[in-house]
């Protein structure tokens, strides 16, 4: 989605911004320091736009900085938000890999469909669903050696782990029409991974291959498996980045249940920090009560570990924005979390400067 648009209007990556007075007026997050502001951004920019974007975010009451563009960008990005006193932190693409060269040069390292189509050549929903498979030990330390370049950089809070998980089996139910899909159970299209080395690890473990079985989706230990295999890699990751003393989180699904339903993601068994729950209610064609609901399973389910409740706030109104703020505090998060910075109008950086 830009978090290349997730399917034009979700990401699954996450959220879009267009706020109003009431929204910090009711909560005073801002003035709260211990609920803290962050905010997607990225991009190709001059360092003067950079000084200029990281001030107004500051001046907005913002905390931290989740930012995308590899080392090029926060070699200009990690001295302007040191100015700032803003935490920044590296926003890494992890098993979805679209247009990587270096990643493309090895094809077999792709993700295999139970249909037995590798998400490079036959790509699922959208073109730039190119998705590795997480349990080759070549993409395993092609993953953490990308991922200890950038959080060795000095300066750096930490890095922000997005698409850490496979692709969706399911779609939010919001989502289906425009696909013209009735996802009422997996389908072999969207069931990954099945390739050699999946199946192969998975028959050394319990016994028999995936592919033996009459219907994979309700095999426990299966399913299990695949919990299991993003969940290596990203304490792979966290133990890395640790051990350079960084912070470690990741963005996901609106809640531990939902996305171990829809992409085998199961956040919150993951050595975190903390994490940024994608709960668009709208996508799941719920009501704004499942902001709090949500908030509240995560929050649970992270022990004492922040949470902060990541929005999707396009096409809303101030009523609507106002009532998923309120939701979101009402269920525990430690702050809110916006998709992006360019959606940011004046207006609002006004309104948020005046608080």
């Amino acid at each position: 989605m830009k978090k290349r648009q997730f399917l034009k209007s979700f990401s699954l990556g996450t959220t879009a911004l267009s706020l109003s007075p009431l929204l910090f007026n009711s909560c005073s997050a801002a003035q709260n320091e211990d609920f803290k502001l962050w905010i997607w951004t990225g991009g190709n920019k001059s360092i003067a736009q950079w000084d200029s974007e990281f001030k107004k975010l500051k001046e907005a009451g913002f905390h931290g900085i989740l930012c995308g563009g590899g080392q090029d960008v926060l070699k200009k990005t990690i001295p302007i938000a040191k100015k700032y006193d803003l935490e920044i932190h590296a926003w890494m693409w992890v098993m979805n890999q679209p247009g990587n060269k270096e990643t493309q040069a090895h094809p077999d390292w792709y993700s295999v469909s139970r249909e037995g189509n590798s998400s490079l050549e036959v790509r699922p929903y959208v073109d730039y669903y190119q998705w590795l498979c997480p349990n080759k030990p070549e993409v395993r330390d092609y993953l953490l050696d990308r991922m200890m370049k950038v959080a060795q950089m000095d300066g750096l809070s930490g890095v922000q782990l997005d698409y850490i998980r496979y692709c969706d089996v399911i779609l939010p139910k919001g989502l289906w029409s425009k696909y013209d899909l009735v996802q009422d159970h997996e389908m072999a299209e969207f069931d990954f991974c099945y390739c050699d080395t999946c199946r192969t690890k998975f028959k050394n473990q319990a016994g028999y291959d995936p592919l033996d079985i009459e219907d994979p989706s309700q095999d426990e230990k299966w399913v299990q498996f695949r919990y299991d295999s993003i969940t290596e890699v990203v304490n792979m990751i966290a133990k890395g980045v640790h051990g350079l003393n960084k912070q470690l989180s990741a963005s996901v699904f609106a809640t531990p249940t939902v996305a171990r339903q829809l992409v085998r993601q199961a956040w919150d068994e993951w050595d975190l920090d903390f994490v940024f729950p994608m709960i668009y209610y709208d996508f799941y064609e719920e009501d704004l009560g499942f902001v709090e609901r949500g908030t509240r399973e995560g929050v649970e389910a992270m022990n004492g570990k922040p949470l902060y409740t990541a929005q999707f706030l396009q096409a809303k109104t101030n009523e609507e924005v106002n009532g998923m703020i309120k939701a979101a505090k009402a269920g525990g998060a430690r702050g809110l979390a916006f998709y992006d910075y360019k959606l940011l109008s004046d207006e609002f950086i006004d309104i948020l400067k005046n608080i």
